[in-house]
């Protein structure tokens, strides 16, 4: 199907302006990529082999060093960064003959920040004893578009200081194109002596010597302008909405005066990622642009811009100065002179001049590799037109649609919106937003697309972007609605993603250079197979099994009695479980089953849990608790070659007393969460799991708060060790539970559960469907053995459930059960099937109307009740 779709595309006016190479291109230059979908290239788009393998060999065969001398390594590398300022203007189509200067900054932030800091603001004092002149004379206004990067708004941050204040504004683009026509009507009323040239001479710097201001009219200084700011995104990185570029000449020439000028600020960081920004047309063009490189090459990553008019150097401030910085200092007197151009009079100390390196060789490399940097664009919009035509096309059983896509006029007509705007690279960039409905226009959370996307290996963004304009504009969120979902406890990328039946975020796909067709069309698939609803989710009275049988699902309080077969824990996230032996008692405390899940295992490098998903050996690592001993024993099957081995030395000994120190506490990501975890440093443990895995880890474990956990009063197991109080992650706000209620590394859903009937129906689905053609095989990518020993141990034990009850009649009769009870305890269910909760967006969440007690054992086997 995706095939078919592709050669459709490519056979379309469509694709006019798809690289047709690029397939090529990936294999050879992006090697990371192999089997994996990338979507996240408003994020960080990849660095090429090319540029990889360059830079290295350049830094084996020449000698940098410290630019600030004159040795020969010195002046190799002055040479290089010179280099590379050249080519970024040159890139830019800006003159490179000083009309322009380039000064490198950490990144984008750094060099708003660095804007921010240099402009030079007039203050409304905050003094009460102030000049009349200084009480009249207006203070600067900072303007920024509604659609601003946080960087963007971060500057209102500098508005107040000792000195005094000026005004901040947040305005939108109809606002601002609204006053841009009103000027332009007055200034048409006006006579022409009255219009005055946008920029005057330029006044001296604040921190100009005395020699500087001589011959400099004292009338001059009197009636230095008050200087406006306003900052703006030449692409809103949260839907990829482009706004004009001639806004920096209407608004000079529409809102300057004879008392008050206007510079602009552009954002060109997302915009510069697949576009060219065009500065030859020196008066129309913006006074400050800030880009960051990695954006556009994937590497370096550690370094901006700020390109800069060199006329407004006189006018920008300088506060606190570094290394290289000046040209002559003494130590015992405030007296410094800065170097002359605004680059080393603003570039604070050693510049990062490594990476510079890597950039002059990136301008050549994206050269070689696309012919020309102004090819991605009409690539990528030819994949984003692909991508937006075919999610507006998704829609459910009803008619419904599933994407709720953040573009402006989707309420115009449809072939207006796709040749204007989503087809136009002068309106939009290659970036999508959106969110998921379900077909009774219920919201799917960003979460659970985040989820399911990591576990198909696609690479997708989701949260607020850090566009706080946007994400109001779009999720229609008021300022105190943001504020009350902070006080319910939601932040910026926790997996909080729906409240008060409102998304609190959303998903973001963004195309780049190295991005195909197969990707767009894979991720298409991906929305069609998780989140379509191709029936009514919410007809509960009749439920169509998976072989394709309609049933009545009845009462199961009147049917044959259901037991619990086997209570299983999984003592190590992802591992294999540990079943209780039958009749064994087995304690039940506030996080769920005692040991289940306290133990995970940590990536070296990322920091991150390993998951079976990602690393399917660790099906083969088994752990089983003793309480008697106080020991975790852990062991796996075969050795690292693949074949049987002596047991004993797959084998591993654990105290459960052993808690690491809170030396070896680090940050660590659980499903979404950053929580803290204990690392083992015995290299013992360690080296025995990474060999097994063939992957450098870590075995953490997770702080239990305080429990006491009860033993059975008949039992005679030894006292059960106390686990170290300080868990750091809890039950969600937003879910109904007590404020604090812990969890380890499970989910809110601590108790798991399936019947032995289900999993023989699924088995019969497989068989079913199968019908010796290798269908099911080939969708899960399994090879033909593999594929046969599976359906020979598909059982239960497949599911990670705690709880495996048997009796049922019918099989996924549990899906319709609201509540439960074992022995004495009595368990909520958390189903999609059940009745509605009156909370946020109505989702079933399990009520945890117990929480927080400390629950006596039970013995197997219990009839299981439900209801």
């Amino acid at each position: 199907m995706i095939q078919s779709l592709k050669s459709q595309f490519l056979e379309s006016k469509d694709s006019l302006g798809y690289n047709t190479a690029i397939d090529a291109i990936r294999k050879e230059q992006y090697p990371q990529l192999k089997d994996s979908i990338y979507l996240d290239h408003a994020g960080a788009t990849l660095p090429a082999q090319h540029l990889l393998q360059r830079f290295s060999a350049d830094l084996y065969s020449n000698l940098y060093a410290n630019p600030h001398s004159k040795s020969p390594s010195s002046q190799a590398t002055s040479a290089r960064v010179d280099s590379a300022r050249r080519k970024i203007l040159e890139h830019f189509k800006a003159s490179i003959h000083g009309e322009w200067d380039v000064i490198f900054t950490a990144n984008a932030t750094a060099g708003i920040k660095l804007v921010g800091e240099a402009f030079p603001w007039t203050r409304r004092s905050s003094s009460a004893t102030a000049s009349m002149a200084n009480e009249t004379r207006p203070a600067s206004k900072l303007m920024i578009l509604q659609e601003a990067h946080t960087s963007l708004v971060g500057l209102r941050g500098l508005a107040q200081d000792a000195e005094g204040c000026f005004e901040i504004e947040t305005i939108s683009k109809n606002q601002l194109e609204q006053r841009l026509l009103s000027a332009q009507a007055k200034v048409h009323c006006s006579p022409p002596s009255s219009i005055k040239p946008h920029h005057p001479s330029p006044p001296p710097s604040p921190n100009a010597s005395t020699s500087d201001l001589i011959g400099i009219p004292s009338s001059a200084m009197l009636e230095e302008p008050v200087y406006n700011l306003f900052a703006y995104p030449a692409q809103c990185n949260f839907g990829g909405r482009r706004f004009p570029l001639s806004w920096t000449s209407q608004i000079k020439n529409q809102l300057d005066t004879r008392t008050t000028k206007n510079l602009v600020l552009l954002d060109a960081a997302s915009y510069a990622m697949t576009a060219e920004l065009d500065l030859s047309d020196y008066s129309k063009s913006p006074d400050f642009i800030v880009v960051s490189f990695y954006k556009m090459f994937g590497f370096p990553t550690g370094l901006g811009a700020v390109i800069v008019k060199t006329e407004l150097g006189p006018k920008l401030r300088k506060g606190y100065f570094g290394g290289g910085t000046v040209s002559a200092i003494t130590s015992d007197e405030p007296w410094q002179v800065y170097r002359p151009s605004i680059h080393g009079r603003f570039e604070d100390g050693t510049l990062n001049f490594l990476d510079i390196v890597a950039l002059d060789l990136a301008f050549d490399s994206i050269r070689e590799i696309y012919g020309s940097y102004s090819n991605i664009s009409p690539h990528v919009t030819a994949l984003h037109r692909l991508m937006y035509k075919s999610m507006k096309g998704l829609k459910h059983y009803n008619g419904a649609p599933l994407c709720d896509i953040y573009v402006d006029g989707e309420d115009q007509d449809e072939k207006i919106m796709e040749s204007q705007l989503v087809g136009d690279p002068e309106a939009y960039g290659p970036i999508l937003n959106f969110n998921l409905k379900r077909s009774n226009g219920k919201w799917i959370g960003y979460g659970d697309v985040d989820r399911l996307a990591g576990m198909k290996n696609i690479h997708v963004r989701t949260g607020g972007f850090c566009n706080p304009g946007s994400m109001q504009r779009w999720l229609n969120l008021s300022a105190d609605e943001v504020k009350k979902n902070l006080e319910a406890g939601h932040v910026c990328w926790d997996d909080t993603d729906i409240l008060n039946g409102k998304p609190t975020g959303s998903v973001r796909v963004s195309l780049g250079a190295m991005s195909t067709v197969d990707e767009v069309l894979n991720f298409i698939s991906f929305l069609e197979e998780y989140f379509i609803d191709y029936s009514d989710p919410d007809a509960a009275a009749l439920s169509e099994d998976l072989i394709g049988e309609t049933v009545d699902i009845e009462d199961s309080t009147a049917s044959t009695p259901v037991e619990v077969d086997s209570v299983i824990i999984y003592p190590i996230k992802s591992c294999r479980g540990y079943k209780v032996p039958r009749g064994k008692s087995w304690p039940i405390a506030p996080h769920g089953l005692l040991y289940d899940r306290e133990w995970m295992l940590v990536d070296d490098v990322t920091g991150g849990a390993l998951t079976q998903k990602r690393y399917p050996r660790m099906c083969m690592i088994r752990a089983e608790i003793h309480l008697e001993q106080n020991l975790m024993v852990v062991e796996h099957d075969q050795d690292v070659n693949g074949a049987d081995s002596n047991r004993n030395k797959n084998r591993i000994y654990i105290s459960l007393d052993d808690m690491p120190a809170e030396s070896a506490k680090r940050p660590s990501t659980v499903c979404g969460d950053c929580t803290a975890v204990l690392h083992y440093t015995s290299p013992e443990i360690n080296e025995w799991f990474s060999k097994f895995l063939d992957k450098p880890c870590h075995l953490a474990r997770q702080p239990v708060i305080s429990q006491n956990p009860v033993t059975h009063p008949s039992s005679a197991d030894k006292a059960l060790p106390q686990p170290t109080p300080g868990p750091s992650r809890f039950v969600k706000s937003h879910l109904n539970a007590p404020e604090g209620a812990p969890i380890l590394l499970s989910n809110e859903s601590p108790f798991l559960l399936i019947a032995d009937k289900s999993v023989e129906r699924v088995r019969d689905w497989v068989d079913e469907q199968d019908q010796g053609q290798g269908a099911v095989r080939r969708l899960a990518n399994l090879s033909e053995d593999l594929d046969k020993k599976l359906r020979h141990e598909f059982t239960s034990d497949s599911f990670r459930a705690n709880f495996v009850t048997k009796g049922q009649q019918l099989g996924f009769e549990e899906d319709h059960w609201v509540r439960i009870q074992i022995g004495q305890q009595v368990f909520d269910v958390n189903s999609r099937s059940l009745p509605s909760v009156p909370y946020g967006d109505d989702r079933p969440i399990d009520r945890y109307e117990e929480y927080g007690r400390i629950f006596g054992p039970f013995e197997e086997p219990q009839e299981c009740k439900g209801k």
